[in-house]
């Protein structure tokens, strides 16, 4: 009865072909045949073995499932927003909230050596400091974890009436690793390989969740099925008093 529930709620969202990858991403019923579907398309990828129109469809249909399942859930939305972009093929820059990362305790951390540096320095316009580039997912903050990388975080402050305002940026490219240079780094193109839970691996274990390389996301921009741009945040925080007065 719970199956046949779920099944008619998916039918809604994921109408037509998508609606056996969307149930199998949901329930983990069919996980292995979808897995070895998987599998087979990434080594392919690595070899730059030529795909077929049907695995070109497939993938499209794969990642847009994705990238609607995403949407659909509070905790990953901004990450299947992006996915949506990245198929979308724009290369367009992407404003993200900035949820995403403030929420982050990795970003809060490097946030806070960045005003430390400006802290008890006079209030110059435009002054700007930035963080060194780190690897941003974190537990704190769970939409992150599954779409941020590597990226940077930006102050600017600019003086005003009610003291020295702060501009904060946060961008990240949404450039996936090529299997070129997952090799290249690791000594294995599988190495960054990531689990998509389903109720099969909440209730069973990790082991039955799908598992998809970092890797195959970057081959869509190779074969013309996604393309990498910049996503980024930006807010201002409570101006503080200058400290040159």
């Amino acid at each position: 009865m719970a199956m046949a529930l779920v099944g008619a709620a998916l039918w809604r969202q994921f109408p037509g072909p998508r609606f056996g990858l969307a149930f199998t991403l949901a329930t983990g019923i069919g996980r292995d045949a979808l897995q070895q579907r998987i599998d087979g398309l990434e080594d392919a990828a690595i070899r730059r073995a030529p795909m077929t129109a049907q695995d070109r469809q497939f993938l499209g249909d794969f990642y847009r499932t994705l990238a609607s399942g995403g949407k659909l859930v509070i905790l990953v939305r901004q990450t299947g927003r992006m996915m949506d972009h990245y198929l979308d093929g724009s290369g367009r820059d992407y404003r993200l909230d900035s949820a995403i990362f403030t929420g982050n305790a990795k970003v809060r951390a490097q946030m806070a050596l960045l005003d430390k540096r400006l802290a008890g320095l006079p209030c110059l316009d435009g002054q700007r400091v930035s963080s060194a580039t780190f690897y941003m997912p974190d537990r704190s903050q769970t939409d992150s974890m599954f779409g941020l990388y590597y990226g940077r975080v930006h102050l600017t402050q600019n003086k005003a009436a009610d003291g020295c305002r702060r501009h904060w940026r946060a961008e990240v490219p949404w450039v996936w690793p090529s299997y070129p240079s997952l090799r290249a780094k690791y000594g294995d193109p599988h190495a960054e390989s990531f689990p998509l839970p389903n109720l099969q691996s909440i209730l069973l274990g990790p082991r039955r969740a799908l598992r998809v390389d970092n890797g195959l996301g970057e081959y869509l921009t190779q074969i013309g099925l996604a393309k990498s741009f910049l996503a980024y945040a930006e807010w201002d925080a409570l101006p503080r008093p200058d400290a040159a007065r």
